[in-house]
């Protein structure tokens, strides 16, 4: 039998990581796939660290011994699965992103990954794709490390964590007996969830031929996913203290980003390729402004100034809250996901979603679908706000998605939500 390739045991922690790279765990049970993984690291030696083992066993004992910033591992190995595994790396080193590639796409395999895996790539996954997909999640990990980030974070000891009821609905989709009638015994225990829930379900975005006044049938039109993502959002926005940041404009952030989440579906439908996009792409947009909401909550009085001052300077509120905390509330609404270990695509689109030229992506993914769903949302909206931040044509031209701009700007027009 092959021996598995260096870096694991003893051997692999005397071995510290030099400064400044990032370093990365691979965890397979067949020493083959390790081999060609560590040969597929090799051109990327510079900036990677990169560790083998070959079970859930020896990566814990390596975790113990020396800090990694990605774990990567199988899905299907004798005694302690990839999920098991993972689970395991989340409660003792939750800075750590962890991936699960795997050629098993079981339906419960997929659901035994949620919440504790931030990534799920299927084998076989050429090796191209498996290293843009490392580099982009390094890159998110690493801006989600800056420093001006962290302590902001811990200066604000209230963050929220994962709402009881997300965690109830996730528990019920995933549950094999399922149903549209369960889903919204769940959502009615919330009146806020129920009401917009409705409202969403009567929107234009949607242009149902008739209208819905029940919350079952809302389910069933909507979907699971839909109403997943609400069952995370709105509990935040319900949660919000006006009193403290009077100026902040909550109910207009609400309409905003949920119009967006709607926007970003659409625009996603029209797109060829993932059937899970579009619900990815709602969650997203609905997600995408959650680190404003949190800066208006934990510091009041200077998220207020910043407002003023982004009023006054006629200028996009990112590039004031950039200059005055040294990050944004793309950064923080992208760190809090982080926490609550969502996905990474999501969380990366949160990100990016004002700047996904610094994705350097080919591609027109889920973090530029959002980037156009809020600037076009913005074009056509009625509500007195602040200086919208502009398209990036740049990329949108690089990624070939400019071509359908005034299809989708439209789109955005004639549907918008009542």
């Amino acid at each position: 039998m092959d021996t598995p390739p260096k870096a694991s045991g003893a051997d692999a922690a005397a071995d510290p990581a030099p400064p400044g790279r990032i370093r990365m765990l691979f965890v397979d049970d067949e020493p083959g796939v390790l081999k060609v993984l560590e040969l597929a690291m090799r051109a990327l030696a510079q900036e990677w660290d990169t560790h083998f083992v070959p079970s859930g066993q020896e990566a814990l004992a390596l975790l113990a011994r020396q800090p990694f910033d990605v774990v990567v591992s199988d899905m299907r190995m004798p005694d302690m699965n990839g999920a098991q595994l993972l689970n395991q790396v989340m409660r003792r080193y939750p800075r750590a992103v962890r991936i699960i590639l795997s050629g098993y796409v079981e339906l419960q395999d997929v659901m035994n990954c949620v919440g504790v895996a931030h990534q799920f790539l299927q084998k076989p996954c050429s090796l191209v794709d498996l290293r843009c997909c490392l580099q982009r999640v390094a890159d998110l990990n690493s801006r989600l490390q800056h420093e001006g980030l962290r302590t902001l974070a811990a200066s604000m000891p209230n963050l929220p964590s994962v709402p009881a009821l997300y965690l109830q609905m996730l528990d019920a989709i995933q549950s094999p007996s399922a149903s549209a009638q369960r889903l919204a015994e769940i959502a009615s225990q919330d009146p806020a969830l129920t009401a917009k829930l409705l409202q969403l379900a009567n929107s234009a975005f949607f242009g149902f031929s008739h209208s819905v006044y029940s919350v079952t049938e809302a389910v069933q039109i909507l979907g699971a996913g839909t109403l997943q993502s609400l069952a995370l959002a709105i509990p935040l926005f319900s949660a919000f203290d006006r009193r403290k940041c009077p100026s902040f404009p909550i109910d207009e952030m609400w309409e905003h980003s949920v119009q967006t989440g709607v926007l970003a579906r659409r625009i996603a439908g029209s797109l060829l390729g993932d059937a899970q996009l579009p619900e990815q792409a709602f969650a997203a947009g609905v997600l995408h402004d959650l680190g404003k909401l949190i800066l208006a909550d934990g510091m009041a009085a200077p998220y207020a100034a910043i407002l003023a001052t982004a009023r006054a300077k006629a200028q996009p509120l990112y590039q004031v809250e950039r200059e005055v905390l040294s990050v944004t509330h793309a950064d923080l609404g992208a760190y809090l996901l982080a926490l609550w270990s969502l996905p990474f695509p999501l969380a990366e689109a949160v990100a990016y979603h004002h700047e996904p030229r610094r994705l350097q992506t080919a591609t027109f993914d889920l973090s530029g679908i959002v980037h156009v769903a809020n600037c076009l949302q913005r074009e056509h909206s009625q509500q007195p706000d602040l200086v919208p931040a502009p398209l990036d044509m740049e990329y949108l031209n690089a990624v070939g998605a400019a071509r359908h701009l005034d299809e989708w700007r439209e789109d955005s027009r004639a549907h918008g939500a009542k």
